[in-house]
């Protein structure tokens, strides 16, 4: 019996001993994380073409995967920049051309010009760019995550605000709603000649 006391006595020292390397392995990372990676100057440092495939899915799955891309490209004028997103839809290439501008850079506000009167604003912060939008009843959330390696993660999140769920009381009143689609897409920068 005494051995087996002192087997699991061992066992708790050294468990122990390994949490306590484990945060400080972590406490010294979070100095590191603070400073590397660097963050890049965006959307300069971040020019060029991204491709990969969407992935459209409900609740009860996926419901298409479809090729996409992402270009950024340099305009004459410093604070906009061609951003265009395409898609493959059978067959057909189907090019949604924006102009991002330059609001307000140390802010991180920029305007998403879809160049026929709609303009939707989209905020940098953390190396991902976001914007929330309301059209036909449904409320959509978008993040777009640029990593230095060469990948950009996007996401857009599909709320529907039909039938929406309101609880809490007079003081605290909250309304929820139900997500309804969500697109994702991990791309990486392609090299064109």
């Amino acid at each position: 019996m005494k051995k087996f006391l002192f087997i699991i006595a061992m066992l708790c020292v050294s468990v122990g001993m390994a949490q306590k390397k484990q945060v400080k392995e972590r406490a010294g990372k979070v100095s590191e994380d603070k400073e590397f990676p660097t963050q890049y100057s965006f959307p300069k440092e971040y020019i060029g073409t991204y491709a990969g495939n969407l992935n459209i899915a409900d609740a009860s799955g996926v419901l298409q995967n479809v090729p996409m891309e992402l270009s950024i490209k340099p305009t004459e004028d410093p604070k906009k920049f061609d951003y265009t997103l395409s898609y493959i839809v059978a067959k057909k290439k189907d090019e949604r051309k924006y102009t991002l501008i330059v609001v307000d850079h140390e802010k991180g506000i920029f305007d998403l010009d879809e160049n026929n009167g709609v303009v939707l604003r989209a905020n940098y912060m953390r190396q991902t760019l976001f914007s929330t939008f309301e059209v036909n009843n449904r409320i959509l959330n978008s993040s777009v995550e640029f990593k230095n390696d060469g990948r950009i993660f996007f996401t857009i999140i599909v709320t529907e605000k039909a039938d929406p769920r309101k609880t809490g009381g007079e003081k605290l009143s909250v309304t929820s709603y139900n997500v309804v689609v969500i697109q994702k897409a991990a791309l990486r920068k392609v090299e064109r000649d």
